[in-house]
């Protein structure tokens, strides 16, 4: 219980299970629950314990959601050199950078084509390369001008 004498009150401590993946020490847990609720704490919890948010950090991936557009790609055959994509949402930029080195949008494959890939986001993004960042709404009325521009030319 937290120092309010709830479950999941202020002031308590709360630390991950003993059952982290192989790799995780017991040190992996929350230092402190102050001033977070509950359903924070739990979901902190378990972004600790998720194999694939382990993985994607020892790859240098922005995030888990890069290994769902792989298994994406692998069935249906989505991205190949040369094409060219475009990343709605981009941020954090997982899928941004499985579509920069699927599409070879780097150029660094001697015998590929070179793709090119757009990420568009609303927000502050930080760039990557091999992709064109696009700062823009597609709901705003310049929007999708912009992006088709950085794509110079239709999406693949």
């Amino acid at each position: 219980m937290g120092a309010t004498g709830r479950r999941g009150g202020r002031g308590g401590r709360a630390r991950a299970s003993s059952g982290a993946p192989a790799g995780r020490g017991s040190g992996a847990g929350i230092r402190t629950a102050k001033g977070r609720k509950g359903s924070s704490i739990r979901w902190l919890e378990r972004q600790l314990r998720d194999p694939y948010v382990a993985e994607a950090r020892r790859l240098g991936l922005r995030s888990r959601a890069a290994f769902k557009l792989i298994e994406l790609d692998e069935r249906f055959h989505l991205l190949a050199p040369g094409k060219r994509v475009v990343d709605l949402g981009a941020a954090p930029g997982g899928w941004t950078q499985v579509a920069i080195e699927r599409v070879n949008a780097t150029g660094k494959g001697a015998a590929k084509r070179r793709g090119r890939v757009v990420a568009v986001e609303i927000a502050e993004f930080a760039a990557l390369e091999g992709a064109t960042v696009v700062r823009a709404d597609m709901l705003s009325r310049d929007g999708p001008a912009r992006a088709k521009e950085a794509l110079t030319g239709p999406a693949d």
